[in-house]
């Protein structure tokens, strides 16, 4: 239930947006579902209808609900995949996030801000890919001199990276300690990007205004042994980050 607003607090309809956001991105609400009326939400969150509307418009707005006049509000269908081939290389290389600051002189650092144990059913996405596992989500901030520009959130087995947090405490970014510490080596199976609004958890971590544009990166990585490993999902902030495809010219 959201809390009500005081000075510095998140906005209340801002609330109810990551309430929703949240049955949308667990799957409790899938695409095509039609949303409760907008009485009936207001009565389960005990907030005002007016506030569930404006909430439900930036959803809207965001491409995550979709308006039938007449019919109500649905949830938008997934996004149509435009599948692009590259040449996978290990993301602790020179070629990885790392290395690409390091080349201009720049300093990336990871800052751990969360970690549990995740019940069966709560990470459907990862549990798509890493099924019949124990798993840890670990939240983190990756800092570029000092300054927040990607919000992660990486899910994994809790028993092969049992201690993880631990290693991640004094801001050594994630796939060194993968590398240094356990001994595994990752590639990336598949990267994919959309336009997102900035929930309220995510804004706070970025240090942005809730609702912001980020761009969503999700993605599978890989072991050595081609078996999936480690899925992350990492809001990146739009006015400091944008990714070039370069199209390698073959003969």
């Amino acid at each position: 239930m959201p809390s009500k607003t005081s000075p510095g607090r998140v906005p209340l309809y801002r609330q109810v947006q990551d309430v929703l956001l949240q049955r949308l991105d667990s799957g409790r609400l899938q695409p095509g579902d039609r949303l409760p009326p907008e009485t009936d939400l207001a009565a389960e969150l005990r907030v005002n209808r007016l506030t569930v509307r404006q909430a439900i418009g930036e959803l809207t707005r965001a491409g995550r609900l979709v308006t039938r006049q007449g019919s109500g509000t649905f949830v938008a269908p997934p996004p149509r995949h435009f599948p692009i081939e590259l040449v996978a290389s290990y993301i602790d290389g020179p070629d990885g996030l790392g290395g690409a600051f390091a080349s201009v002189g720049r300093t990336l650092s990871e800052t751990l801000v969360g970690s549990e144990v995740v019940l069966g059913g709560s990470a459907p996405q990862a549990e798509e890919y890493l099924p019949a596992r124990r798993l840890r989500r670990v939240d983190s901030v990756l800092e570029v001199d000092g300054e927040p520009w990607f919000a992660n959130s990486v899910w994994m087995d809790d028993r092969r990276f049992a201690g993880i947090d631990r290693h991640l405490q004094d801001g050594v970014p994630m796939y060194t300690v993968w590398r240094d510490v356990y001994g595994v080596r990752l590639k990336a199976a598949w990267r994919s990007f959309a336009a997102a609004a900035a929930s309220p958890r995510v804004a706070e971590l970025l240090g942005v205004p809730a609702g912001a544009p980020v761009l969503l990166r999700d993605g599978l990585n890989l072991d050595e042994d081609g078996l999936p490993a480690v899925y992350i999902n990492r809001s990146c902030r739009s006015d400091r980050v944008r990714f070039v495809a370069n199209y390698l010219q073959v003969d």
